[in-house]
């Protein structure tokens, strides 16, 4: 946990966009996919 507060924290300087992107955009597709399958139902 340490370590993830770390990362995020400013001085380290670099985010990496790329990784929190794909993870945002894993999560929309989960709650998607989870909204169709309760609607479907």
């Amino acid at each position: 946990m340490h370590g993830i507060i770390e990362s995020l924290s400013p001085e380290n300087g670099h985010i990496d966009w790329k990784w929190v992107g794909s993870v945002f955009v894993f999560d929309v597709v989960l709650t998607i996919a989870a909204a169709g399958m309760i609607i479907a139902h």
